[in-house]
């Protein structure tokens, strides 16, 4: 063993320690075959009770350095773009606002299979703005399916929903619901 190959291992081996410090899913978090668990409650009877997007604020890890709490964003895929050559990943929409997500994205796993592997890139688009994340997930994902985002810190449902253009006063399309468009 050459002492550059030392150097190497070590500086390696300090990094996977450092990133075992600090896990990105929140405390108390289980994965199963078909699910995720955040404490007692289940991602998808939580996306069944109160539809998509919804989110769950918990702790992070006693070990985690930085914030203090992790967001897990539950979103549905509403299409699915297949992969066009090596330089071109599968593209999956959402239905959710992506921009307020866009650098706190720390791991997405899709609900269905969160243990699968052989995951490539992809990116994940909202349907009403270009933000797009590149992130890694199986070539399986299909529109319907769930995907759970754990981001960093706190986040408001308000700045994952889509707000589409709203009808102005006048019009008989839709009834006016005011001003204020929180």
């Amino acid at each position: 063993m050459s002492i550059t190959h030392t150097l190497i291992s070590s500086r390696a081996m300090a990094l996977a320690a450092l990133y075992e410090d600090c896990p990105p899913w929140p405390a108390d978090t289980a994965f199963t075959d078909h699910d995720i668990s955040i404490g007692a409650q289940s991602l998808t009877a939580l996306a069944a009770q109160r539809g998509t997007p919804c989110l769950l604020i918990a702790p992070s890890s006693a070990s985690a350095r930085g914030e203090e709490y992790r967001t897990v964003v539950i979103t549905t895929i509403l299409d699915r773009t297949p992969r066009r050559g090596l330089r071109h990943p599968m593209e999956l929409t959402v239905n959710c606002d992506l921009g307020a997500l866009d650098s706190r994205v720390l791991d997405v796993l899709p609900l269905q299979c969160p243990n699968a592997r052989h995951r490539k890139t992809t990116l994940l688009r909202s349907p009403h703005t270009q933000t797009a994340i590149r992130v890694l997930l199986p070539q399986t994902c299909a529109p319907g399916d769930l995907l759970a985002l754990t981001c960093e810190g706190t986040i408001a449902l308000g700045q994952i929903t889509s707000h589409p253009a709203r009808i102005h006063p006048g019009s008989d399309d839709e009834p006016w619901q005011g001003r204020c468009l929180k």
